[in-house]
């Protein structure tokens, strides 16, 4: 037995919505034994905390493993910050062979107002099959060697042109997702392994023990090979293959799928779908599925009690997925006791809120989105007006009508830290969004479990529990300072 001392251990007591304090906690082996105990007459190691605050390890409930194990270095262009910096970083791009690829640059933080174009990967890397994704995913740009590569038919949604009708290179809606796919095939497998493992190693320098993978762009056979070598990493991953077919997660044993199944774009890439246009006459975005097919993908899940979730982000495409549910679900929850889910939910209105909450779905989003670009003179101001991004996330809102909802990263999007996410939820600038640090840390732990179904095996730190655990440095729950907490150490299944 293992007995960790000196600490500030925190249980999620579920009667009050709180975290209360423990001194110690007594671990055997793999599960958690007591709280506030002093062993005798066994042989116990005794592991000093030196004053340090002993949590259940964090869950990031969106990741895309791969790319943020593949994203760093000189491939992340998350730091660029003008156009002639995006130009000197994409000429120092790496290459695979042939392949160039980069990505998590965000034009819309630029400060001398300029956009990303193709022009530096001509000048620099004309022979390469070169594509550079930007940070939300939903657009790209390749070079012109890429876009002859890829053989888009002309009609194919989202290839950006010119005056003369040639192509930019700039891609998005469908001709993106397809530019992605096809570029994501070519990643040689042992290359996608490494990344994930460097994704995986990055989660539990920062206390995530639990990752919920978004899986893309596979057949059956891709996505079977990838859910068992995701088994051999050093964390716990929930796979979510990303289709809008529940057979394929009843055939893998998975409780759950989608996640990332797109019923529209982002705001970043003005592609999410709104119910009024963007400011700027950037148009609406527009939904990918048919009320009749998105109708097909929810009953065929809950016939099969399947979870279901879906990529919701504008108005108009989380209308569509509330009156889609409750075509199937009237207004209760499922009766086979699946959870079905919205990823990112950024702009529903209060009928949205209190839809999901009848019907039981969980809201799955991501608080680091508006921290960084929901603050005032932000990138959602340029897109959507101060007065619709005032309303966006409501995230305290949905707590008090007593929905289901967790945090996440959307890594590489925003960074894979939980801390940084339980900060962002802490400094939203709206009440309606802004939550105090127990409803916090409760998004990363407790409500993250639920959703991962595994509530009754981690996310809390009580007798029975696996010993799933990360020590910090200091106390947020004492004042709020997420992002000034560092984790010391963290504990898989007692490991």
């Amino acid at each position: 037995m293992r007995l960790f001392e000196n600490v500030r251990a925190y249980r999620y007591d579920a009667a009050s919505a709180r975290f209360v304090r423990h001194r110690s906690v007594l671990i055997d082996g793999e599960r958690i034994v007591a709280l506030d105990t002093e062993p005798t007459g066994i042989d116990c190691e005794r592991i000093d905390g030196d004053g340090g605050v002993l949590l259940p390890a964090f869950t990031d409930c969106h990741v895309h493993l791969a790319e943020a194990g593949a994203y760093v270095g000189a491939r992340s262009l998350a730091a660029v910050r003008s156009y002639d910096a995006f130009a000197a970083a994409v000429a120092r791009a790496p290459r695979d062979g042939e392949m160039l690829y980069a990505g998590q640059y965000d034009d819309a933080l630029w400060e001398d107002g300029a956009h990303a174009d193709a022009c530096p990967l001509e000048r620099c890397h004309p022979d390469a099959l070169a594509m550079l994704v930007r940070v939300d995913g939903h657009s790209c740009v390749v070079n012109r060697k890429a876009f002859a590569w890829l053989a888009l038919d002309a009609q194919t949604p989202g290839i950006e042109r010119d005056d003369d009708g040639e192509p930019t290179g700039r891609l998005f809606l469908e001709a993106n997702w397809r530019a992605q796919a096809r570029f994501a095939a070519r990643i040689p497998q042992e290359t996608r392994r490494a990344n994930e493992r460097r994704g995986a190693e990055l989660a539990r320098a920062n206390g995530i023990a639990h990752v919920h993978a978004q899986l893309l762009g596979r057949d059956a056979a891709g996505y079977a090979e990838d859910v068992e070598a995701l088994r051999a990493l050093p964390i716990a991953v929930h796979p979510k293959v990303c289709e809008p077919d529940a057979h394929i997660a009843a055939s893998l044993g998975l409780p759950y799928i989608g996640g990332d199944v797109f019923l529209d774009g982002s705001i970043g890439s003005c592609t999410a779908a709104l119910t009024h246009p963007y400011e700027g006459g950037r148009g609406s975005g527009n939904v990918r599925f048919s009320d009749d097919e998105l109708l097909a993908y929810f009953a065929g899940a809950e016939a099969l009690g399947i979870g279901a979730g879906v990529h919701a982000i504008g108005d108009a495409a989380i209308e569509q997925c509330v009156r889609t549910w409750e075509r199937v679900l009237g207004d209760k929850p499922s009766p086979r006791g699946s959870r079905h889910f919205i990823e990112h939910f950024e702009m529903p209105d209060d009928t949205h809120v209190e839809a999901c909450v009848q019907m039981g779905i969980t809201l799955s989003m991501q608080p680091q989105f508006h921290a960084t670009w929901g603050t005032e003179g932000g990138m959602y101001d340029d897109r959507l007006g101060a007065e619709r991004r005032r309303r966006m996330n409501p995230m305290r809102a949905i707590l008090a009508r007593g929905g289901h909802l967790c945090g996440g990263s959307d890594a590489p999007v925003c960074a894979l830290d939980a801390l940084a996410g339980m900060a962002a939820a802490c400094a939203q600038q709206e009440p309606q969004a802004c939550l105090d640090p127990h409803q916090a840390l409760a998004l990363y732990t407790v409500n993250a479990a639920r959703f991962g179904y595994a509530e009754n095996e981690t996310g809390n730190l009580a007798p029975g529990l696996r010993a799933d655990l990360v020590l910090l440095d200091r106390d947020p729950l004492e004042d709020g300072a997420f992002a000034r907490a560092r984790v010391l150490r963290s504990w898989l299944a007692g490991r």
